[in-house]
């Protein structure tokens, strides 16, 4: 059935959200559940869409041990009535400079095809010039986001293999837990990657589904 929809209506932050504060081991991250108004349907639209590659490669790995997609939802300014209520409260209850700007909703689309047999199998720790504020949107929620106190000396190309053995870096590792519904903001400059507790539950069909924010500096 074809839905139409605005952007700005379907992912529609609730009103009155309350920022909480969580400390696991070195790091500190900001929490707000229920973020969304509308995330069955937004997990519904997420069910039933099509999602395109991401950093693929013909060398790499990506739809031949996993899926790794991503769509990107414009936030562009019409005039309409709330259009811009998520960058608005995202920059004012977080102190952001003026000059920071978000333009789209990213998303993050993953499954396994050839699952890992291994907990040390997980994502590319990375880094991100500003704050992560990230969505969880699938109704599984095994794992979350591993935040490390270093990064790998010998980085790929995520082109060619996002999977990374942690096992070098995995001392003093902490894990953001996946909650449906639940943003979670954290320093983009603190190492980081998704992190799956069971690789059996995203297999054979069932996804992981992130949404996320990411300001930018004006030019």
């Amino acid at each position: 059935m074809t839905v139409p929809y605005t952007h700005h209506t379907l992912f529609e932050i609730n009103d009155n959200l309350q920022i909480k504060e969580e400390s696991i081991g070195l790091f500190k991250y900001l929490y707000i559940d229920n973020f969304y108004k509308r995330p069955d349907e937004i997990h519904k639209m997420f069910e039933q869409s099509w999602f395109i590659n991401w950093k693929l490669d013909a060398k790499g790995h990506n739809f031949k041990d996993y899926y790794d997609c991503r769509i990107y939802i414009p936030l562009n300014d019409h005039g309409f009535l709330n259009e811009n209520k998520t960058v608005d409260w995202l920059k004012k209850s977080l102190g952001l400079d003026p000059k920071l700007y978000c333009p789209e909703i990213s998303t993050n689309i993953f499954t396994w095809i050839n699952k890992p047999n291994t907990k040390n199998i997980q994502f590319w720790p990375h880094q991100d010039p500003t704050f992560n504020i990230l969505v969880y949107l699938d109704k599984i929620n095994s794992g979350g986001t591993a935040l490390y106190p270093k990064i790998p000396q010998n980085i790929q190309s995520e082109h060619i293999d996002i999977r990374y053995d942690i096992s070098p870096i995995k001392e003093n590792m902490q894990i953001i837990p996946s909650v449906f519904n639940r943003c979670v903001i954290f320093d983009g400059s603190i190492p980081h990657g998704g992190y799956i507790e069971d690789h059996n539950k995203y297999s054979n069909g069932n996804w992981r589904y992130n949404t996320v924010y990411f300001f930018r500096w004006q030019n």
